[in-house]
């Protein structure tokens, strides 16, 4: 049944709409007041809104561009999908004041055909440029060490003993110094000789992730002889699951296997803690095979997302700015 449910503006705290979404499924990282602090570093500015029946909620970040508002809810909204219907657009459009409105939605939870019926029900449409592959993987944390050891792929298991006669024992960094994430990712960026700028991130992104996301973000490190990092592993945490975020190694560091005692390091340390998941944020099976290796040798399970979905008004903005968001890589 197509959802008539009304959206209002949500005008508390950050305090209580984080502790809202965590009342509710699958609350997301990337839709807490932290992230939308960080993203406003960069011009995004935030909206919140509930539905009338108190559940659903969303973040939107949004700006305006060639006067159209543009407006991203990254992993959400958060609630009950069947209630993420066209009222929601025509709400943000009230609050900007703009006729010309194209919102763009990134559920990262796992899809079912009922979630995708509900949204196409309610006139939203799957994204056909998309900013993201809309696959991950799900590493669950509530087996005790030996067995997440035994649930190793061959190759990952092999490598992590070599890392763990190799390395000085990885720890938490608690003090985070953001040139220094920095300077390994140049280091890997240098070394893999990649083009792409939205695989390495900048200096001043990561600054702003450490003071405005401080609070969730865990990362531990592997360090040489000389106390020079050899690999960074990072995650964000919200409710009881966690994100992967940070993830770089040093030339040294890939000779050494630093990234797989570094990324077990940090696995176990939520293991013994009150996080159950651990999502490994995103795969690329084929335009990253290394990468996707990596994560699923751990013992992980890949997911599809609902995945990302536009609608707009009038009815020409979502196709044609849907189709101009490949050109943009800062969503």
């Amino acid at each position: 049944m197509k959802s008539t449910t009304q959206w209002d503006a949500f005008v508390g705290t950050d305090d209580q709409w984080d502790n809202q979404l965590l009342s509710l499924s699958e609350p997301c990282v990337y839709q807490s007041s932290s992230w939308a602090k960080h993203r406003a570093d960069f011009g995004w500015q935030p909206l919140r809104f509930f539905s009338e029946t108190n559940r659903c909620y969303a973040q939107v970040l949004h700006k305006t561009i060639f006067g159209t508002t543009i407006a991203w809810i990254p992993g959400g909204p958060t609630g009950e999908v069947n209630e993420i219907n066209k009222e929601l657009v025509s709400a943000i459009r009230r609050l900007t004041k703009n006729s010309r409105v194209f919102v763009r939605i990134n559920l990262l939870q796992e899809t079912d055909d009922s979630y995708e019926q509900m949204l196409k029900l309610n006139q939203w449409h799957r994204a056909k440029t998309k900013l993201s592959s809309g696959l991950s993987l799900i590493y669950k944390l509530n087996n005790d060490e030996p067995t997440r050891r035994n649930l190793l792929s061959a190759n990952w298991g092999r490598n992590l003993r070599r890392g763990e006669s190799r390395n000085h024992e990885p720890y938490l960094w608690r003090d985070v110094d953001a040139a220094q994430v920095s300077e390994l990712y140049q280091q890997l960026s240098d070394y893999k000789e990649l083009t792409n700028k939205s695989e390495v991130p900048s200096l001043e992104s990561i600054k702003s992730l450490i003071n405005n996301c401080q609070t969730r973000l865990t990362i531990f490190r592997c360090d040489d002889d000389s106390g020079k990092p050899l690999a960074i592993r990072g995650a964000l945490v919200f409710g009881d699951k966690a994100w992967d975020i940070l993830a770089a190694v040093s030339p040294q560091g890939r000779k050494q296997y630093s990234s797989y005692v570094t990324a077990w390091a940090l696995l176990t340390h939520f293991a013994n803690s009150s996080v159950s998941r651990y999502d490994l944020s995103g795969i690329d099976p084929v335009g990253n095979k290394g990468v996707y290796d990596f994560k699923h040798g751990v013992g992980s399970t890949e997911i599809k997302y609902i995945g990302e979905w536009d609608c707009g008004t009038p009815a020409f903005v979502q196709p044609v700015v849907g189709r101009l968001l490949k050109y943009r890589n800062n969503l």
